[in-house]
């Protein structure tokens, strides 16, 4: 123990613990990430949708938003652990398109904590990551989807498949209008080599950021269409730019 604790004040002489989110110097528990950034960051919990998950715009009772009523979508259940806003969405880009990995640790710790919480948690036969291009897992180096998969999957006791999906094309969903991002994710996926495996199995389909929900409606669709049983993750969930006094 003193040992490592001379290490780390060593190396935090050379490589200051500068919290990545704000910039300022971070005491926390998260070297690069500080107490402050940290706790901005927003549950949602269960003032949401209760079948898509959709955030509420006041605090009420579950029930299905207007959207659901109109449609089913092709998952059985959806949730996001964070709202997509202030320090979440600063980290999240950061992470995905800075290289700041060291952002994983404090994500994946609310991620872990939360889920078991979330409301009608459905039953997990195992985790599906929404997948990357190969130019995009080159570029990038890693799928922080699936290593956050993995994590979920750890806390569940199941394991993460990730042959059932395939990406094609190399056009992010980034700065793209809602109807470009469902078009552009409908012909992005497609089912993976080891698509039977999930035949009536229960998955749980994840991904980092629900936005539109394009990607994951598409990718569900796909895991439904083969015979299972879906529902659906994600650590962050966009807000609408009109929900801006949201849970205020």
């Amino acid at each position: 123990m003193i040992v490592q604790d001379t290490l780390r004040g060593f190396l935090d002489a050379i490589y200051p613990p500068i919290c990545l989110i704000c910039g300022r110097l971070s005491e926390s528990l998260y070297p690069h990430c500080c107490m402050s950034c940290f706790d901005s960051f927003e549950l949602i919990g269960d003032q949401c949708c209760e079948l898509c998950g959709e955030p509420f715009q006041v605090r009420q009772v579950s029930h299905r938003c207007l959207a659901c009523i109109k449609g089913r979508p092709p998952f059985k259940w959806c949730r996001g652990v964070l709202l997509y806003r202030g320090a979440v969405a600063e980290a999240l880009s950061g992470l995905k398109y800075g290289g700041m990995i060291p952002l994983l640790d404090p994500l994946e710790d609310v991620l872990v904590s939360s889920i078991l919480s979330l409301c009608s948690f459905p039953e997990v036969d195992l985790i599906i990551p929404v997948p990357l291009s190969f130019n995009g897992l080159w570029k990038r180096g890693f799928n922080q989807s699936y290593i956050l998969a993995a994590s979920v999957a750890r806390q569940l006791g199941v394991k993460v498949h990730t042959g059932a999906l395939g990406k094609k094309g190399n056009r992010t969903q980034v700065g793209l209008t809602a109807k470009e991002r469902r078009k552009n994710a409908t012909v992005s996926y497609q089912a993976g080599r080891a698509i039977d495996l999930v035949r009536g199995r229960n998955v749980l389909l994840f991904d980092d950021v629900y936005t539109t929900g394009s990607t994951v409606r598409v990718c569900a669709r796909i895991l439904r269409d083969a015979g299972s049983s879906v529902s659906v993750l994600t650590l962050a969930r966009a807000v609408s730019p009109f929900d801006v006094g949201l849970f205020d």
